[in-house]
């Protein structure tokens, strides 16, 4: 049963996800003002904007409510279009609303698949491609396939703004021209997104750049804030993810990734470091650069190809001579914009701290933003020890979905709780798009933090809690230093387990940890002759230490571990790391025994550990502070309680 159950997963992950799809250091401000979306001004045609569109090519003749033709409803057709980037192919499918009601007409619902993926073709009831439940309440539904992707052109850039970016634009103004059926308030377009992973980036993506400011309403799934975070955390290279998303990007898609990103991806594997050209690329393609530009890109389009360095074969390589990264689109202040966000707290790949990131900014920006967390998320594909404890751990409830989940249906997994993903997405179009009903009926955390503990056991909080109650570490009972002691490198596989605390009650530890600690060789002389720089293989001489921080529970009449949420942390060389440790959500029991695991690798980031020879072991001290709360996550646990 456990070996089906885990196959059915693995399977239907890789199905829906197609791949896979980011936080930044949490920053307590933005670096860019909010601001008001701007109305847009026009007469009663809704094509005010003076961008031309090329011709398009449409299976079928769009319905029209001017004209009283092809009203029947619920056809689906593909259209092609040259993007007006570089005439690469556009392709995407059109989903009219199951009935037409040419009175009230229709809100846009824009939807993306994940990372080598494809736009959907038929309508179905996935939770990451919910077009069936939107066309039956309504909406108008185009799936895209994004650049590089399916039937379109181009190759695969990870949502660049001048690329899939102007992509999007384009789509939304074709919508605009050709489906005179859609629904406007005071000349605006009624637009939503929705989608997971890469699905949910492109949301993203088009909210920071279009220059009418269209997106009214979004739900992204598993996606991320800033990939620089996603795939390189504390300097340290997501080496499973990266060598995943290679041959997922190149095998599903005909060998479309852009050479730059491939090689880039590379180079991490083989040095574990990414030169900075390709951090720049990863930052450009994130919210986090739109809000808070913490690479500091500048502006740089001096339109003479002549000094850039192109790829020989495509000549699509955006750098400079000198290396600097091509940057045309400037960083936009967040507007008021409506997010029902998911994430998944067991998500290695884009972890709960994304979402975290996205929800704090949007948040300030002053539109209705929600933050939900379910069992669903990327680390299905990546199975390790810890899938495998939390599925023999609840047996019971994957053993009852079983019979949905075997048929292809996801959503017993996408369930904060009682809250369904598809009910959620549905009640909240309906709610911001056509002012009908009340998302909290569906939504029943309102606008509290919604925590999955395990499948199917949920709590909500007031707020996400970084930090919390404060716990030495390398220290005895008298407060005399002990450091712990952590082997690293290749034999750094079995983690170093420091206890932190036993609980006399039943408890929830749910956001984010936080972390104040010094790594050390033990020996000062040794810590004050490190190379500044070696070979770029083993990076011998430099003192590369590499530790993995990650909060773990010993259950009670247990002895071994158990990592919470699969969730570590890197600490990259020596010296004081100040850090937010990866989000992570769980229910304990009085008797169960908090304890922080301190790795010298681990599968996340798989052969990005610690090469340098002249040093195999590193002394950890400091401290961590945990969001412990009452079991109904509605205060902070009382000292009482633990003592």
């Amino acid at each position: 049963m456990r070996n089906l159950i885990l196959f059915t997963l693995a399977g239907l992950s890789a199905a829906a996800l197609s791949g896979c799809g980011g936080s930044s250091s949490g920053n307590d401000g933005t670096d860019v003002q909010n601001q008001q979306k701007e109305p847009v001004v026009s007469s009663s045609n809704p094509t005010h904007y003076k961008r031309p569109l090329p011709d398009s090519d449409a299976e079928l003749a769009a319905a029209s409510c001017s004209q009283g033709t092809d009203l029947s409803g619920g056809r689906s057709y593909r259209v092609q279009m040259p993007s007006r980037v570089d005439g690469a192919a556009i392709v995407f499918q059109v989903f009219e609303p199951t009935q037409f009601d040419c009175e009230t007409r229709h809100p846009l619902i824009l939807q993306g698949h994940g990372f080598s993926g494809s736009r959907s073709t038929e309508a179905g009831s996935d939770p990451l491609a919910p077009i069936e439940p939107l066309i039956d309440a309504g909406y108008a539904v185009i799936s895209i396939d994004q650049r590089g992707h399916g039937e379109s052109g181009g190759t695969i850039r990870v949502m660049d703004p001048d690329l899939e970016g102007q992509d999007l634009v384009q789509i939304v103004d074709w919508a605009e021209v050709n489906l005179d059926y859609l629904k406007y308030e005071q000349d605006n377009l009624l637009l939503g997104g929705i989608g997971g992973s890469y699905g949910g980036g492109f949301q993203y993506l088009l909210y920071n750049i279009d220059p009418d400011q269209r997106m009214d309403a979004m739900v992204p799934h598993i996606t991320w804030h800033d990939l620089t975070y996603s795939l390189n955390p504390g300097n340290v290279t997501k080496n499973y993810w990266l060598a995943f998303l290679s041959v997922m990007g190149d095998t599903q898609t005909g060998l479309s990734m852009d050479p730059y990103l491939r090689s880039s991806l590379i180079d991490g594997i083989t040095t574990g470091v990414f030169p900075d050209s390709a951090l720049d690329f990863f930052h450009y393609h994130s919210p986090s650069y739109f809000w808070q530009n913490e690479r500091e890109l500048a502006l740089l389009d001096n339109g003479n190809t002549d000094d850039y360095l192109l790829e020989p074969v495509t000549g699509q390589l955006p750098l400079t001579s000198d290396g600097r990264y091509i940057v045309k689109t400037p960083p936009r202040a967040p507007y008021p914009v409506d997010v029902l966000m998911f994430q998944g707290m067991r998500d290695s790949l884009f972890p709960f701290n994304e979402a975290a990131e996205n929800y704090r900014i949007l948040k300030a920006a002053g539109g209705d933003v929600r933050l939900l967390t379910y069992p669903f998320s990327h680390h299905y594909l990546a199975p390790n020890v810890g899938l495998i404890q939390e599925t023999l751990a609840n047996l019971t409830f994957y053993g009852g979905e079983l019979p949905s989940l075997a048929s292809g249906d996801l959503n017993a997994l996408a369930r904060c709780g009682d809250i369904s993903a598809n009910r959620a997405a549905v009640a909240w179009f309906n709610e911001k798009l056509l002012g009908r009903g009340n998302a909290d009926n569906v939504i029943t955390t309102g606008q509290q933090i919604c925590y999955t503990l395990a499948p199917g056991d949920a709590i909500s909080t007031p707020e996400i809690t970084t930090g919390g109650v404060t716990f030495p570490v390398g220290f005895d009972a008298l407060g005399n230093p002990l450091p712990a002691s952590v082997l690293i490198g290749a034999a750094g596989i079995a983690p170093t387990v420091v206890p932190l605390e036993t609980l006399e009650s039943e408890a929830v530890v749910a956001g984010i940890p936080t972390a104040n600690l010094n790594v050390s060789t033990g020996l000062p002389e040794l810590d004050a002759q490190c190379l500044e720089s070696s070979d770029p293989i083993l990076h011998a001489g430099t003192c590369d230490s590499i530790v993995f921080a990650g909060i773990g529970v010993i259950r009670q009449n247990q002895v071994a571990p158990e990592l919470i949420d699969e969730q570590v942390h890197p600490l990259r060389g020596l010296g004081q790391h100040t850090v937010e440790l990866t989000g992570i959500a769980e229910r304990l029991n009085p008797g169960d025994q908090l304890v922080l695991m301190l790795y010298g690798q681990h599968p996340t980031f798989a052969g990005s550990f610690s090469r340098d020879p002249v040093v195999p072991a590193v002394q950890v001290t400091g401290e961590v502070a945990l969001p412990l709360l009452a079991p109904g996550g509605q205060s902070p646990l009382s000292i009482q309680a633990m003592n």
